[in-house]
């Protein structure tokens, strides 16, 4: 019988997230399942399987290969912390799992996941700013892009507001099973936070002591090839599925390839002061919450930065 997973990555989403689970998919004792975010759980957002898809059965394959020198096995699904139901669903499917969040400054964590959104064509609005301003009108249903996957995905003051977030994980995993790690550390220093990861999970560190740098903000070349490839159609998906039956083949990786070629690294552009300055008044309130969780002040994310973003891992 396959493994069920025992750790799990709750997110935020571009918190460093895939650069972790990275790292630990290297290590011979940890096993990671791909995709890296099988979004299993958190049944509230209902998008990422096929009707009839969603299934202990079919998840579990994920770590069919999953072996006795695995020492942990364990997914990394960004939308886990977001999700309302996530963190309580993961609980009644393994009682002694552990979890762990990662945490960034929302002023900072807003504009990255924007850009996520873009290059996902699931956001259409390319400016940070003139997306924030659309969220009341796309509660509505208003202004939707045409490709978002999940509505709830572009309420970017509800998906940063991390304080509230973590205390839902609380309310379903005691503290002691919970690793809490904030992005300014790991960016700081992530072969400490990597080695901390590890005693967690009760693995042995295995001397790694190269960290580069991983999921860096990226843009597409061609548009049309990213619909293309970000939506592919049902036609094609259904083709290449056959294939992988007839052949055994896993993973054909065309998709992988033609995004991989598709895509290019780029800055950020700075944001206005006045944006800045909205978002940390909206997140002021769940920072301080969020410190008092955790025991550490981080009242400076939420003071004014004129606009200074840090790099994603």
């Amino acid at each position: 019988m396959a493994r069920r997973p025992d750790f799990f990555i709750l997110g935020a989403p571009k918190c460093g997230t895939t650069a972790l689970s990275e790292y630990l998919r290297q290590h011979p004792q940890v096993f990671m399942s791909t995709p890296k975010e099988p979004h299993f759980f958190g049944t509230d957002f209902d998008y990422y399987y096929a009707p009839g898809e969603r299934t202990e059965e079919h998840y579990l394959r994920l770590f069919a290969d999953a072996g006795e020198e695995h020492l942990a096995v364990g997914e990394a699904s960004v939308w886990y912390l977001y999700s309302e139901r996530a963190a309580a669903e993961i609980a009644a499917f393994r009682p002694d799992a552990r979890a762990i969040v990662m945490l960034r400054n929302p002023v900072e964590l807003v504009p990255s996941l924007h850009s996520q959104l873009v290059y996902t064509v699931d956001e259409d609005v390319r400016d940070p700013a003139a997306a924030w301003a659309l969220q009341a009108a796309r509660r509505r249903g208003e202004h939707l892009p045409p490709g978002v996957r999940e509505p709830a995905f572009l309420q970017y003051g509800a998906a940063a507001k991390l304080g509230a977030q973590l205390r839902r994980v609380y309310e379903s995993f005691p503290r002691e099973r919970v690793q809490v790690i904030v992005f300014d550390d790991f960016r700081a220093d992530p072969a400490a936070v990597y080695r901390s990861t590890l005693d967690f999970l009760g693995v042995p560190d295995d001397g790694r002591t190269d960290f580069p740098r991983v999921n860096p903000n990226t843009v597409h070349r061609a548009a049309g090839v990213a619909r293309l490839t970000q939506r592919p159609p049902k036609a094609a998906l259904a083709a290449a599925k056959a294939v992988k039956k007839a052949t055994g083949i896993k993973h054909l990786g065309i998709l992988q390839r033609v995004r991989r070629r598709n895509r290019v690294e780029a800055e950020r552009a700075p944001l206005a002061p006045e944006f800045v300055a909205e978002m940390a008044d909206h997140f002021r309130d769940d920072v301080a919450s969020l410190s008092e969780l955790i025991g550490r002040d981080l009242s400076h994310w939420t003071a004014p930065t004129g606009g200074t973003l840090a790099k994603d891992r």
